[in-house]
């Protein structure tokens, strides 16, 4: 179990989270160029309309960016980013990494830069060349 004190941290961490979560803004971002598209679309003349081919596409982009903020926002608030990292937390629940990624956290755990030798000099036993 944490300790007392670790947990107002762990909660102003995920406070942060939840702030800077990029579906929120993503989602903030397009909610207000639909609402201000549909606006527009509400109001356009119908010469405007005539110069795109009988079709309203300030209404029809307005709702459908509308409609993607406000899944994007949903979504954000149905499932916190502060509940979708603790879950993420715990050995068991990460792969272990792959390819390229890997030999670099390897290098990097060891305490050695990605792609450099050791830099102890070769004896008559090192396999290096």
């Amino acid at each position: 179990m944490s300790e007392p004190a670790e947990q107002p941290a762990k909660t102003r961490v995920a406070q942060a989270a939840n702030l800077f979560d990029l579906r929120r803004i993503i989602g903030g971002v397009f909610v207000f160029y639909g609402l201000l598209l549909t606006v527009l679309g509400l109001f356009d003349s119908q010469e405007e309309i005539d110069k795109a081919a009988g079709v309203n596409i300030n209404l029809w982009a307005g709702l459908g960016m509308l409609a993607f903020g406000l899944f994007m926002i949903a979504w954000a608030l149905t499932r916190p980013l502060s509940e979708e990292l603790s879950e993420g937390e715990g050995p068991a629940s990460a792969a272990p990494p792959v390819g390229v990624d890997a030999a670099a956290l390897a290098s990097h755990q060891r305490g050695g830069r990605p792609g450099a030798h050791d830099e102890r000099p070769a004896g008559p036993d090192d396999p290096r060349p």
